[in-house]
């Protein structure tokens, strides 16, 4: 991940009311391109913390992905698998595979986007969010997805894509 992505991003009141660009991302052994939004207002510029929340991720994310996949394997068999979803055996298996290493979680979500939420949401720490896709759960897999919550460059929460916004 580029820790000076910052450098060359463009504010889009359009789609994001922020600061937007298309970012690399190594996930596992995979390259994606995900969204990249500082959320803000134009003429306040990114702050200097939200660059700075930024980059420390950025520069601490080969060290965050294992202890990132372990979290979401948690969240994922303690706190989502079979909460909700249709009554019958057979259903139920599709909404919720088998998902018990870290290699079987890299291929049951995709990364999409990293949201540096707003100035003021970083006074108690760096605050970054990670949102996916994922293939578990039905019907509802592009709505909800799942977001990662960090706080200076550790798991905070896990939860639906909402909670970054």
């Amino acid at each position: 991940m580029n820790a000076d992505a910052l450098d060359k991003i463009t504010y889009s009141e359009d789609d994001w009311n922020g600061w937007y660009r298309d970012i690399p991302l190594r996930f596992g052994d995979k390259e994606y391109t995900v969204g990249l939004l500082v959320q803000g207002e134009e003429e306040d510029g990114i702050a200097d913390v939200q660059r700075k929340a930024y980059r420390r991720f950025a520069a601490k994310w080969e060290d965050l992905l294992p202890l990132l996949l372990d979290e979401l394997l948690r969240y994922y068999n303690e706190e989502e698998r079979d909460s909700y979803g249709p009554d019958d055996e057979e259903e139920s298996a599709a909404w919720w595979p088998e998902i018990e290493t870290r290699e079987a979680m890299l291929h049951a979500v995709t990364p999409e986007m990293i949201v540096v939420p707003q100035d003021y949401m970083q006074e108690d720490g760096r605050r970054v969010y990670l949102l996916f896709n994922r293939t578990w759960g039905g019907e509802d897999l592009d709505d909800n997805g799942v977001a990662v919550a960090f706080l200076n460059e550790s798991v905070e929460e896990i939860g639906y894509k909402d909670i970054a916004f």
